[in-house]
């Protein structure tokens, strides 16, 4: 099956320029125009399309599952919480999550010998409080068709590193650990959320290992250094504006940013 089509040529170009101008897309024009891709596989190669024409190499990947399918985005703008400010306009929302630093490339595996879960513990370097943020290319945002969602980096704006904390943070989220504190997030001032982490698929190392087992993105896979985040400790927290982002969990981490509007 050919998946670098003329058409997913087309909407990369569209989907990169919506990215540098910060317009939006109307999935329904989209789709009279025959730019909607019909598969996972069509969307990955309309995100890889567009993530080159916007020219940022990849600092790593946001990894998910669709249908019980993992999936990846690149994530083209990666920030250090120690810097306090992140200087892309235009965030909508955010989620606080437990990421990965790669030790090492992670390559598709060999025939006949999948990854285990140890094998992809043992390469990442170190875990980290992050925060995704959030912006959409399409009107529609996230309720467009899922691989037209995915060629929009699955609505990804950038991501902030945030402290490192002990990898034995993983297991207690995975086993929902009733000692764990509260995750508390701020938004000037005004407290957005405040409840105990709760992973989607309870195991951060799942959609790594999952997609690391069947990588299927053009962007040159996993690699040494990049950062890994792979689902949401609060689910997503719509921004309205605000300019300060203030984030604790107890006393594990914190990480405060600035955002620009």
């Amino acid at each position: 099956m050919t998946i670098m089509t003329g058409a997913n040529i087309r909407l990369g170009a569209i989907l990169a320029e919506a990215e540098k101008q910060q317009s939006f897309l109307s999935a329904a024009k989209l789709e009279a125009n025959g730019l909607v891709p019909e598969t996972i596989e069509t969307g990955m190669a309309a995100q890889a399309i567009s993530a080159a024409a916007i020219g940022k190499e990849v600092g790593g990947w946001k990894v998910s599952f669709s249908g019980g399918r993992a999936v990846a985005a690149p994530l083209i703008d990666v920030y250090d919480s120690r810097t306090g400010t992140v200087p892309k306009k235009g965030a909508v929302g955010v989620e606080l999550e437990i990421c990965f630093v790669l030790s090492n490339d992670i390559p598709a595996h060999v025939e006949g010998r999948a990854y285990e879960r140890d094998d992809i513990l043992a390469q990442i370097a170190s875990v980290h409080l992050g925060a995704e943020l959030v912006s959409y290319r399409l009107i529609e945002e996230n309720n467009a068709p899922f691989p037209l969602f995915l060629a929009d980096r699955l609505g990804n704006h950038s991501f902030v590193l945030g402290p490192e904390i002990d990898r034995s943070f993983i297991e207690r989220v995975l086993h929902e650990d009733q000692t764990l504190p509260a995750l508390l997030l701020k938004a000037d001032g005004q407290v957005l959320f405040e409840a105990r982490p709760k992973h989607p698929q309870g195991d951060a190392v799942a959609p790594l290992l999952a997609y690391a087992n069947s990588p299927i993105d053009h962007l040159g896979g996993l690699t040494r250094g990049q950062v890994v985040t792979t689902g949401s400790l609060c689910g997503l927290i719509r921004l309205s504006g605000q300019t300060t982002i203030k984030a604790s969990w107890g006393e594990i981490a914190a990480l405060n940013l600035s955002l620009q509007h």
